[in-house]
């Protein structure tokens, strides 16, 4: 990871949310009935290239030129290179999608070329066996394997076969669980595709007489996390430290119901209610805690305030940004996926929201909004422009009603910028060509300067997000992960203009046979990192995206660690917002979704119940009549403000789920 020293060529913009244009609405498009496609080779291993061949006919099977095609891979098995190679870089299920575009804008997304296909793991090269040195007799522990091919490790782990020299000594399961059945030494050997390693086990004499579990009685809420202290002790009490101690759960009540999760260090977590029991373990020797979990309180009806669809003609709205104005006033700005138009709300008055201006930009797209923190300066940014010269375009809002231009910035942004993140003087934008992430010093807003450029090294790489928080920039990278930068923290030599890497935590969401990393967007609140995916193209997606809200424990933030996940059934998380203990969720086709994010977080947090309120954004009229399509929530004042692809502005009242 680190500073790109050169620029890529620029390319269109990578974008995951559904294609607007249709060949209907660009004059000159040639009829495309459909997109042919074929990779060779078609088996693939980790590692491997192929070249692929994609060509655009119209209805009698004739070529058609004037269109370009786009290689997509949604699916992170594979990586693009350029228009006509991808190479195969994880195992498993893959889809490589050929997309019609035009003027850097995707047409006919029913017509794209896709090709399933199927990675397998590259050869094997060698085993790694991490297994205990020492056990004490009695005690079970698990060995781990690591595997590796020429190109890395590999992924997933191949089939095993385990061996124990001496069963009286040492078992080992199939997976490569560890009893240690008495005083002895055994040799522990593990093989696989004619790859082999071993390790020596020595069991000792276990010392531990009895197992000391504080506190042996709690009662807590669903979803609280209780972490219980287990000591290993002598005949004569003194504490065994280096026997490594078990942790299970039982469901006491109701027999048949009740899930809950302990970790290796006791911390405890009951996603259902019901009397459960904990219990510590080393060899024979064990003690047992009941912990009892209530249910949460019930959800509550969030209560509409107003709805304002955007005027006729208009398209489908995108960010929203709640601000109070110099003039004392409340407004909302809101963006357009296709217009050009940004949206001037007054909504001093919550229950009458009204447009006080709008204002055409040279760019089809407005996909993000953001205003600074003296309200004096809005950034807007702009995909798709007609001369392909995107970027960002600054206002002035010292009259909030009705916002000036003050310049179009498009230096280094020409591929177009997908969102953006104001911080100070300082814009952080990501810049669609060459998924990096570009600086832009705007302490002049008719004079804006690039003074800074990060970006991964991976050949695939797609920048979606920024948000900047405490000298902190926190980059949703797609399939490379979530990206923690040090922007001023302080940690590792970062600066405002010049980041240094500080960690990375990719993610996996599967679906069905196939493996997503689409991470979207993130947000830090405490101690937490909450990072949401976004899932088009699956075959599960058969009433619009899916993806869900995975959280971060970032205390350590060099070593973010997953802990807990927030998932709505058959749904697709979008933009959040993290605020006074509570996260709000835009979730696409499920409207917006408030969650208690009091406390620890550990585990389901859906099934927790703690989720206290939720509302669907879809209406007869708009864009897509009933279809429901939260994009972007913002508290402010007491009320929830959420802006929705298909029908425009919402505003519901917060103190209906206090």
């Amino acid at each position: 990871m680190g500073p790109r020293p050169g620029a890529p060529a620029e390319s269109p913009p990578a974008t995951a949310e559904p294609p607007e244009a249709t060949p209907a609405e660009i004059p000159g498009v040639p009829e495309v009935a459909e997109v042919r496609l074929t990779v060779e080779p078609v088996e693939l291993r980790v590692g491997d290239t192929a070249r692929v061949v994609a060509v655009a006919v119209d209805e009698q099977g004739r070529s058609v030129t004037g269109v370009d095609l786009r290689l997509l891979a949604p699916i992170r098995q594979l990586e693009v290179l350029g228009d006509t190679a991808l190479v195969a870089v994880r195992e498993g299920a893959a889809v490589v999608i050929a997309q019609p575009i035009r003027a850097a804008r995707p047409v006919g997304a029913e017509i794209a070329g896709r090709l399933a296909l199927r990675v397998q793991p590259a050869p094997l090269t060698r085993l790694e066996l991490n297994a205990p040195e020492r056990l004490y007799a009695g005690v079970r522990a698990t060995a781990r394997v690591r595997a590796f091919t020429a190109v890395g490790p590999r992924e997933t782990a191949p089939e095993l076969t385990w061996r124990s020299t001496d069963q009286t000594v040492l078992r080992v399961s199939s997976a490569g669980g560890l009893v240690a059945v008495a005083p002895g030494v055994a040799q522990l050997e593990v093989s696989a595709e004619n790859r082999r390693a071993s390790a020596q086990v020595r069991i000792v004499a276990n010392p531990v007489d009895r197992i000391e579990l504080r506190p042996a009685f709690t009662e807590l809420g669903v979803g609280e996390v209780v972490h219980l202290s287990a000591r290993a002790l002598d005949a004569g009490g003194r504490a065994v430290d280096d026997v490594p101690i078990e942790w299970a759960v039982e469901v006491v009540h109701p027999p048949l119901g009740g899930a809950a999760q302990v970790d290796e260090r006791g911390a405890f977590v009951a996603d259902a209610p019901g009397t459960y029991r904990v219990v510590a373990l080393v060899g024979e020797q064990a003690a047992a805690a009941e912990v009892r979990a209530r249910p949460r309180p019930p959800r509550r009806p969030v209560e509409l305030i107003a709805h304002r669809p955007l005027p006729a003609g208009a398209g489908k709205a995108t960010d929203v940004w709640v601000f109070e104005g110099v003039d004392g006033r409340d407004y909302a700005y809101v963006g357009t996926l296709t217009a050009s138009t940004l949206y001037a709300w007054d909504v001093t008055d919550p229950e009458s929201p009204a447009i006080a201006d709008s204002v055409k930009l040279d760019g089809r797209r407005v996909n993000d909004v953001k205003i600074n923190e003296e309200a004096t300066i809005a950034v807007v940014t702009s995909e798709g422009a007609a001369d392909r010269r995107n970027g960002i375009t600054l206002f002035d809002i010292l009259d909030p009603a009705h916002p000036q231009p003050i310049t179009h910035f498009t230096e280094g942004l020409t591929g177009g910028v997908h969102n953006v993140w104001i911080e100070g003087d300082l814009v952080y934008a990501v810049h669609d060509g060459t998924r990096d992430l570009r600086i832009i010093d705007i302490s002049d807003p008719r004079m804006p300067r690039l003074v800074g450029r990060w970006g991964t090294d991976s050949e695939g790489r797609v920048l979606h997000d920024v948000t900047v928080k405490d000298g902190f920039a926190y980059l949703s990278y797609w399939n490379d992960g979530l990206v923690i930068l040090d922007v001023g923290a302080g940690i590792a030599g970062g600066t405002p203009t010049e980041p240094r890497f500080v960690s990375r935590h990719v993610f996996s969401t599967r679906l069905g046979d196939e493996v997503y990393g689409n991470t979207h967007h993130a947000v830090r609140y405490r101690n937490w990192v909450f990072v949401a995916d976004e899932i088009f193209g699956c075959s599960e997606c058969v009433n619009g995206p899916r993806g869900y809200v995975h959280v971060l424990d970032v205390a350590d933030i060099e070593h973010p660690v997953e802990v807990a996940y927030y998932r709505v059934p058959e749904a697709g998380a979008h933009n959040m917002w993290a605020e006074d203990d509570r996260l709000y969720v835009a979730y696409y086709q499920a409207g917006v979704r408030i969650v208690d994010i009091s406390g620890e977080l550990r585990g389901d947090l859906w099934r927790q119940g703690r989720e206290i309120g939720w509302f669907m954004t879809g209406t007869t009229g708009g864009e897509a009549p009933n279809a429901t399509m939260a994009w972007g929530p913002q508290p402010y004042e007491g009320h929830l403000f959420v802006s929705d692809l298909n029908s425009g502005l919402w505003v519901l009242r917060l103190e209906a789920i206090r």
